[in-house]
């Protein structure tokens, strides 16, 4: 087993979190399914999952396909969650601040709110 092939396994922050992130640990795991990704952050609140995977450097020449795929994939199991996808390393970067904040319970549901609005805005570009 070589480096590239070292087991990742994401933060599943689950319920002790100040909002309930069963949700995004469920669509780290459907994401984690898919080859290309290597590593994925996410969290939820309410109806709205984010997710940010990192993709194996060969096949950031397919982020449109792994986006929609993964997009697929977390609304065929949550169909009336509003589904936020995106690779961009930015966004990856914040989501990963974010999870380590609700696990540590350093982060207020208000605050946590208003990040998330701001990094949904961050998403749609």
């Amino acid at each position: 087993m070589n480096l590239q092939q070292k087991e990742i396994t994401p933060l599943f922050v689950g319920e002790e979190a100040m909002v309930d992130q069963t949700k995004a640990d469920h669509a780290k795991k459907i994401i984690l399914s898919m080859d290309e990704v290597i590593e994925v952050r996410g969290v939820s609140n309410e109806e709205n999952i984010y997710i940010a995977p990192s993709v194996k450097h060969f096949d950031r020449l397919h982020l449109n396909g792994i986006r929609s795929d993964g997009f697929a994939r977390i609304k065929k199991r949550y169909p009336n969650a509003k589904v936020h996808v995106s690779t961009d390393k930015k966004i990856f970067m914040e989501l990963e601040k974010l999870e380590n904040e609700l696990k540590e319970k350093r982060i207020s549901k208000e605050d946590f709110t208003k990040r998330l609005k701001k990094l949904e805005e961050d998403m749609k570009g």
